[in-house]
């Protein structure tokens, strides 16, 4: 089922009001039920000392674009938060841009599980650099933004 324009603006709301993805740079790019696109360009701010995208920078990536993919499917009212999550470093961060692909597996009332890919583009060209695997809570009485 398609999300509601309302729900959709809800959930940008949220995104905005995320410190982390302004100090990025971040944009929530996509946004469909079960599964959310997230970009960031390379700044200096968040390389690590040979001048790739920093490996903590590409799992927050990850898990932000799990969290929102997660998010799109939590009910009004509700909120989730990241249990845990395990991310392989499968290639240098070695771009211009970083692009996340978060995507549920299995919604659940409790927990969440997501999958996140991690991609990072060069001139152009696209290359798979980290594979994710999170966790979400789903909580009472926290909203969504």
């Amino acid at each position: 089922m398609p999300l509601s324009a309302s729900r959709i603006e809800e959930i940008h709301r949220s995104f905005s009001g995320q410190g982390l993805m302004g100090t990025f740079a971040a944009c929530l790019d996509e946004l469909d039920e079960g599964r959310a696109v997230i970009s960031m360009p390379l700044s200096d701010r968040v390389t690590q000392q040979h001048g790739f995208f920093h490996g903590g920078t590409v799992g927050a990536l990850a898990d932000t674009a799990c969290g929102y993919a997660a998010l799109s499917m939590v009910p009004p009212g509700k909120a989730g938060l990241t249990a845990e999550y395990k991310i392989n470093l499968i290639s240098p961060a070695d771009g211009d841009r970083l692009i996340a692909v978060g995507q549920v597996i299995k919604p659940g009332r409790m927990l969440m599980v997501c999958q996140g890919e991690v991609f990072v583009e060069k001139e152009g060209q696209r290359k798979k650099c980290a594979i994710a695997l999170m966790t979400l809570f789903v909580m009472e009485g926290l909203s969504s933004i």
